[in-house]
């Protein structure tokens, strides 16, 4: 099943997040899906077996504001505290803004660090500067992802822990950074995400890399029908004459484990209706949300899931805080409740960000970028929950203890995947790059 889709969002910097092409089968244009499983194989370094731990990364595109979520400023005066009030949490001491009540009510599974900062107030270059741990060069907010991004590097540590799904699948699609993926840059296409959407279901699939309409009509006669494919295939004996690699790549994108974690249809009414299904920037991320978690306990490394639409200058603020943060309450309450449940709150972190925080003062109406203070939301992973970790001042203007950078979280994040942060790859001019270039593990999560 092949579609082709021109959605689009823009921020305030007015860059399209492009939708990809979406296929469920193997043609990739000039390079097949094969062809990248063999340039997997053929990098494969010996090392340890991959941990059986897994990331969600819930990506709040635009920059969430601090105030309105885990650092509400009551005693501010009211050009700073804004309008909603600070209601307490389960966490004694600890208060979110009155927006989320169902995840005050399970603070004491949660972990907030609220004096997190950094330097790049532009979109593009804050996205990457996030996602990957490097800063973008000076002058140039926009292009091109220079260094892999986090869920490329685990695809590339783990690359010899064989799956029969990938290692790395962004939700609902796989342009939701400033209109390109967080790929694998100088690691190489093997290790760009796949892209899942629950709306498609098990039939659809967004395979790394762009197609454009003219490499799509010359290999239109390759893709037929997935289901007709299944069935030819098996009913042949065809399976049995394909290399390794050509049958991996085929199960991926066809075979049961995949059809299986895709299809939400398998859930019960009352499991998706805890997550939601209200739309948000025409997602349901609710849904989005528990396909990720179908996703990791599924075998899946890390899911990004893209919740985006946080950019909120002007009378953005005020008229879209109320729609939007019940719908992102609600998904990462489930969540976390859910993986508690099922006993995987040992083995998946969540993690919820953006790439920056919102100005301190309110102006007209909403607030501007700000990356000198954010706050970070983690769960799971078998890290000290209940806790608020860092404090900024009492305008919220800069951390005031416990200054972290968002290297430190990814770290963390790093630690937890059983992954070096120190460990290098050799980049195309033959040089050595760490994976962070400075950061670590946040000892308060340990």
């Amino acid at each position: 099943m092949l579609k082709v889709t021109g959605n689009a969002t823009r921020n305030c910097e007015g860059t399209s997040r492009r939708d990809f092409l979406r296929l469920g089968a193997l043609g990739l244009g000039g390079l097949t899906l094969p062809d990248l499983l063999r340039l997997r194989a053929a990098e494969v370094t010996a090392g340890k077996p991959a941990a059986d731990t897994a990331v969600i990364l819930l990506w709040c595109d635009g920059g969430p504001s601090q105030f309105e979520t885990y650092d509400p400023k009551p005693d501010a005066p009211a050009e700073y505290r804004g309008q909603w009030k600070a209601i307490k949490t389960k966490v004694p001491g600890v208060h979110f803004s009155e927006l989320l009540p169902k995840q005050a009510a399970l603070a004491d599974k949660l972990a907030v660090i609220r004096s997190c900062a950094h330097k790049e107030s532009g979109h593009g270059s804050a996205v990457k500067n996030l996602n990957t741990g490097y800063p973008h060069p000076p002058n140039t907010n926009e292009g091109t992802f220079l260094y892999p991004s986090v869920g490329s590097t685990v695809a590339k540590v783990r690359e010899d822990d064989r799956r029969k799904l990938p290692h790395y699948v962004s939700v609902p699609a796989v342009g939701i950074f400033k209109g390109e993926p967080g790929g694998g840059a100088y690691l190489g296409t093997a290790y760009e995400p796949f892209g899942v959407s629950p709306v498609d279901g098990p039939k659809a699939v967004q395979v790394p890399g762009e197609l454009t309409a003219e490499r799509l009509l010359n290999r239109k006669s390759l893709l037929g029908s997935v289901d007709r494919m299944r069935r030819d295939v098996d009913a042949s004996g065809m399976m049995e004459g394909m290399d390794t690699f050509t049958q991996q790549a085929f199960e991926m994108v066809t075979g049961k484990a995949a059809r299986e974690a895709l299809d939400l249809s398998r859930e019960t009414p009352r499991t998706r209706e805890k997550y939601g299904t209200a739309l948000e920037q025409k997602q349901s991320w609710g849904q989005n949300t528990l396909l990720a978690r179908r996703l990791v306990e599924a075998g899946v490394s890390f899911v990004t899931v893209g919740c985006g639409g946080w950019d909120d200058h002007g009378e953005g603020l005020v008229n879209n805080m109320p729609r939007r943060a019940p719908v992102y309450d609600t998904a990462v309450a489930a969540l976390i409740e859910d993986l508690h449940e099922r006993g995987l709150d040992k083995k998946v972190v969540v993690l919820a960000w953006g790439e920056f925080g919102r100005t301190p003062r309110i102006s007209k109406g909403g607030r501007d970028h700000w990356p000198s203070s954010m706050s970070v939301l983690l769960a799971g992973g078998g890290l000290k929950m209940g806790q608020a970790i860092g404090t900024t001042n009492d305008k919220g203007e800069r951390p005031k203890d416990r200054p972290l950078h968002p290297n430190d979280v990814l770290a963390t994040v790093y630690k937890h995947l059983g992954i070096d942060h120190t460990r290098t790859f050799v980049n195309p001019a033959g040089r050595p790059v760490s994976v962070l270039p400075h950061g670590e593990p946040i000892s308060e999560l340990a």
